[in-house]
């Protein structure tokens, strides 16, 4: 328990948040309808799972084993790629981002890799991998139950913006070197079947609760149940400040929706798809996608300028996506110099010309 109260206190988003979201309750106009409750169960359940997976090292024991078969540093970087790009649509792109930066910095050690560009392309291409399923992110989470999307209309919005970004993917990797390495060896999976039977049945029945098959209840009282199964200590390693986060979201937007001046400035931006998908990335890049989301849903009905906006909108600045701030996070926490000023510069320039790339896309794409 003091563990996780120190992660909590510790979430600078949270207290940030915690403090908006406070001074929402005391000025602003609230409502309990502002907080979606499917989204908010949803999340929670895919967490506690992930942390499951985090716990038992399967995560990151799938990427070692594929980074041994590589002989270029050219072949790693794909591997890294194409795990932060289809690792999101089952785990989201936060998990992406916690499991694979390390395993950066590891293989760093052992080869010569160019980390600050890996780790930005790798963030990049988490966020928009993870736009690709219901439940590869928050924004998407939110979207699906707000506007009661079936599996088929959400990958009719995504599989376009999906089949842009993959191509982009192969393309940039272009531009790193294809030097010969020796292989790198990974150690043994050590998990009990009975476990690892567990986490899978548990995984299909929370994947049914994000889909709507099931009431989401259930599958977050089998993830609960699968982890006091597996580990009961995991409970303490969960994320919780994520959920505390969202929460505040949906506070701070309940509020500022309702703003005369706010509700009468996105009432007037909000009427062509153009309009609407112009606003949602640049309100990403102040807010960052998914309270973006959340605001904008509450005036229009186009949900397809509302997704493309936020999924083009998580690129930008370091504040457009969540995704983007644990990566900060984790390369000032891993890094030796604790320095993360050249970081943020990099990293920035990377996804501006991201976004220019998939601003054009997103246009495109609505017409």
């Amino acid at each position: 328990m003091t563990l996780t109260l120190k992660r909590i206190f510790s979430d600078k988003t949270l207290l940030v948040t915690l403090f908006m979201s406070l001074l929402a309750l005391i000025f602003g106009t609230v409502k309990p309808s502002d907080i979606d409750m499917k989204t908010i169960l949803t999340l929670l359940s895919l967490i506690i799972v992930i942390s499951i997976y985090e716990h038992l090292t399967i995560l990151n024991h799938v990427a070692n084993l594929i980074i041994e078969k590589c002989n270029t540093t050219r072949g790693i970087i794909l591997v890294i790629f194409l795990f932060s790009f289809f690792g999101p649509m089952f785990f989201t792109n936060d998990v992406a981002i916690l499991t694979l930066v390390p395993i950066v910095f590891n293989i760093s050690k052992k080869i010569k890799l160019p980390k600050i560009a890996v780790i930005s392309l790798m963030t990049i291409y988490a966020n928009l991998g993870s736009s690709i399923t219901p439940f590869g992110n928050p924004q998407n989470i939110y979207l699906v139950s707000f506007f009661h999307l079936s599996i088929a209309d959400f990958l009719s919005l995504s599989l376009p913006i999906g089949l842009v970004s993959f191509l982009t993917l192969l393309l940039c990797l272009f531009f790193f070197p294809k030097d010969k390495i020796s292989q790198l060896k990974s150690t043994e999976l050590t998990v009990p079947r009975k476990h690892l039977l567990a986490l899978v049945f548990t995984t299909l029945i929370v994947l049914l609760g994000v889909l709507s098959f099931i009431p989401i209840i259930f599958s977050l009282i089998a993830s609960l149940l699968c982890t006091a199964y597996v580990d009961h200590t995991i409970y303490e390693t969960v994320d919780y400040g994520i959920i505390l986060t969202f929460i505040n979201f949906f506070i701070i937007v309940g509020a500022v929706g309702r703003i005369p001046a706010i509700h009468l400035f996105l009432e007037h931006v909000t009427t062509t798809t153009f309009s609407i998908f112009s606003t949602a990335i640049i309100s990403s890049q102040l807010i960052s996608n998914v309270p973006a989301a959340v605001l904008l849903s509450k005036f229009t009905n186009h949900v397809s300028a509302i997704y493309l906006g936020v999924t083009v909108g998580g690129l930008g600045t370091i504040v457009a996506s969540l995704a983007n701030l644990l990566a900060l996070r984790q390369y000032h926490l891993l890094s030796e110099d604790q320095s993360t000023s050249s970081f943020f510069a990099k990293f920035t320039v990377y996804n501006i010309v991201y976004l220019f790339v998939f601003f054009i896309a997103g246009l495109l794409l609505l017409h």
